[in-house]
């Protein structure tokens, strides 16, 4: 399996190509991939918020345990979608979309009636209008880690008190290494 090739990799976290495929966040993209698998193994869309370099949509690709028919990566920085796009091309992507824009300003207007919308940057991410300009009942997956000094999250009930959700199937947390500490990494998916 590629993604076993995936977790070798031992460059040191940060916001490099390299750090976005540490073990942890490895880990935890596929974490993510199969408890949403659980839930929901069909998706018409999904707005991958916060896309960074796109390791969800890659993952999503190489392994497919859940049919998406459109992934749209979205990210501020240009760079990072520039390379995202690159690295999906070469593994024949064709269900991406590249949205270089502020999460916070989106309309969610690709959702249909089954999409998804995923935000593994809570506690990277300024504002919460990504969430209050998402349409009620839609599905959405959150991840937020307790070793971030500006916003941690200690549990799932910290995500929920924030983003309040009206039905939760599935909240769960990860014990994780990245090259520096441990931390605890939390994932709460639901319905708003």
């Amino acid at each position: 399996m590629i993604l076993n090739e995936l977790y070798a990799i031992s460059e040191s976290s940060g916001y490099s190509l390299q750090g976005s495929f540490t073990h942890d966040l490895t880990k935890s993209k596929v974490w993510l991939m199969q408890e949403l698998a659980r839930v929901q193994p069909e998706i018409s869309a999904m707005y991958i918020l916060g896309s960074w370099y796109g390791n969800l949509a890659l993952y999503m690709t190489l392994d497919p345990m859940i049919r998406v028919k459109k992934i749209i990566n979205v990210e501020t920085n240009r760079a990072m979608l520039n390379q995202s796009e690159r690295m999906l091309d070469r593994v024949g992507a064709r269900n991406v979309e590249y949205m270089n824009k502020d999460a916070n300003t989106l309309d969610y207007r690709q959702l249909g009636t089954d999409g998804v919308v995923t935000n593994c940057s809570l506690t990277d991410m300024d504002g919460t209008e990504w969430f209050t300009n998402i349409p009620n009942n839609t599905m959405i997956v959150m991840q937020a880690r307790d070793n971030v000094e500006s916003k941690p999250f200690y549990s799932t009930q910290d995500i929920l008190k924030k983003f309040p959700l009206n039905e939760v199937l599935y909240q769960g947390q990860l014990e994780l290494q990245d090259p520096e500490t441990t931390y605890t990494r939390y994932m709460v998916i639901g319905r708003k």
